[in-house]
């Protein structure tokens, strides 16, 4: 580095110039990662302006504290923990602004039993994004209600306020404003399940592991909602569009003995564990030619072909499709590859505003000198749409237009 600068320039001068160039590689480290920041962060908000805040503030944070990185190969990882804590204090800044509490508590014989069952996971991403979700859903219901009945519950379970507190804000005693409080939890118990039937269904643990009409649009018609069936103690989750899989052994997704499903009561952190899951399972394969197998853990090489139990919908998409057959143990995963464009961060912000969509047949076309894909998405109740160009070979992003 020394040769770089003049032999005659004093020593000082050196230092600084070095102490200058040093501070130049990290801004032009930081940059680097922004986009792969950006990319995270609409992921965990769905949206596009939200994140580029949150990515400058993570940025922000990384230059005050670089002391704290110890290992300089592992930048991105440091970089991605500052983003999630950027994330989660945004996400509970949210909450108090909503007037919304994520950890709503109830009495053991009270109501809001959904909530209780969703909310007693242990924290993971997955759920901590479930759980917007489901305050989203109780700003909804609770706006159902009558003012004073809101105003009481927000009062007692958001606030945290004693019964007596309540009772001297409601104007009555206190056993007056325990009935009052009873009967407001009762009723948005009504509104959940009556009103937001679809919805809180997603929530509630499915005990009796039979087909259930979730709030989710299928994704390949955008014409019906799909089914679902999920086991916890199996590691069991089905999913079936009536439309796209008319025969009894069709569905748009189905995953037997899966261990890391063990434990999930319900379909929406189920589902988006399986999500996550699949995305760095399938894009493994194409990158290293082979993946450790989920059941016996011998690698399984990569393969391109339609298995002879595949759905009817898969066949009449005519895609490419990734077959993991393990020749070990026999376990077998597949997908069309097209499929791993709803884990870009652009395509899940498509779909959070447009929740009916279909998935068009995919088209081969050459795109930057090499064989290209195109997975195109469409809103079934609009015009637009997002077109997602990537690599024949390995679904390496090229362009992505629209949205």
């Amino acid at each position: 580095m020394i040769d770089y600068f003049e032999r005659d320039a004093p020593m000082e001068n050196m230092d600084e110039a070095i102490h200058h160039k040093a501070i130049q590689n990290i801004e032009t480290i930081l940059s680097s990662e922004r986009p792969r920041l950006l990319r995270l962060c609409t992921r965990l908000t769905g949206d596009a302006h939200v994140a580029e805040d949150l990515v400058q503030e993570t940025l922000l944070e990384a230059w005050k504290h670089l002391e704290g990185l110890r290992e300089p190969e592992k930048i991105s990882a440091w970089l991605s923990g500052i983003a999630r804590n950027v994330y989660l204090r945004w996400a509970r800044q949210q909450g108090r602004q909503q007037e919304q509490s994520l950890h709503l508590q109830t009495e053991p014989d009270e109501s809001l039993n959904i909530l209780e069952e969703t909310l007693a996971d242990d924290f993971d991403m997955e759920v901590e994004l479930e759980r917007k979700e489901l305050a989203e859903l109780l700003d909804r219901a609770m706006d159902l209600l009558p003012p004073e009945t809101r105003t009481s519950l927000l009062e007692r379970y958001v606030r945290e306020s004693s019964l007596s507190e309540v009772a001297s804000l409601m104007g009555v005693n206190i056993h007056t404003a325990s009935m009052r409080l009873k009967r407001g939890t009762l009723a948005l118990r009504r509104v959940l399940t009556d009103e937001f039937k679809l919805e809180t269904e997603a929530y509630a643990p499915n005990e009796n592991v039979e087909w259930t009409q979730l709030a989710l649009w299928c994704h390949h018609c955008g014409q019906q909602r799909l089914l679902g069936k999920l086991d916890p103690v199996q590691g069991d989750l089905y999913l079936k569009c009536p439309a796209c899989c008319p025969r009894a052994n069709d569905y748009v997704s189905w995953n037997t003995g899966i261990k890391f499903l063990e434990g999930f009561k319900t379909f929406k952190p189920a589902i988006s564990r399986l999500d996550k899951w699949a995305s760095g399972y399938y894009r493994t394969a194409l990158r290293e030619g082979s993946v450790t197998c989920i059941d016996c853990g011998n690698q399984v090489p990569l393969n391109f072909g339609i298995p002879a139990e595949t759905s009817s919908w898969i066949r009449q998409r005519n895609a490419i499709v990734i077959d993991l057959l393990c020749n070990h143990c026999g376990s077998r995963c597949h997908t069309c590859m097209d499929t791993l464009a709803f884990d870009l961060p652009e395509v899940q912000a498509f779909r959070h505003r447009y929740p009916r969509i279909r998935l068009l047949p995919p088209r081969s076309i050459e795109a930057e000198g090499v064989p290209a894909l195109v997975a195109t998405c469409e809103s079934i109740t609009s015009a637009a749409k997002i077109e997602v160009v990537a690599t024949r070979e390995r679904f390496d992003v090229l362009n992505i237009y629209g949205g």
